[in-house]
């Protein structure tokens, strides 16, 4: 039975390869923290009405539009990028 390294002395694990990790921290902007507390308060609620259906669908229409809006701005800079390097 091969003998095992003290936990000290063995390499810890990646999760990713180096070259897949982040190099930086995103931080989480209030306002998308605000808009999925609020999506999360009103799917949690016991008993769905059709006012909560109607509340909870508005907010997840803005949560959609604000993603579509992050996308959009990602797909732009890319497309500036990439003509740049042309």
């Amino acid at each position: 039975m091969p003998l095992e390294k003290p936990p000290d002395e063995q390499p810890p694990r990646a999760t990713q390869p180096a070259d897949e990790r982040p190099h930086s921290v995103t931080l989480v902007d209030p306002n998308d923290t605000a808009r999925w507390l609020a999506l999360a308060d009103t799917a949690l609620r016991q008993g769905a009405s059709e006012e909560n259906v109607a509340e909870t669908e508005a907010l997840a229409r803005k949560e959609q539009t604000a993603i579509k809006r992050r996308i959009r701005r990602t797909a732009e800079k890319v497309k500036r990028q990439s003509k740049s390097k042309q």
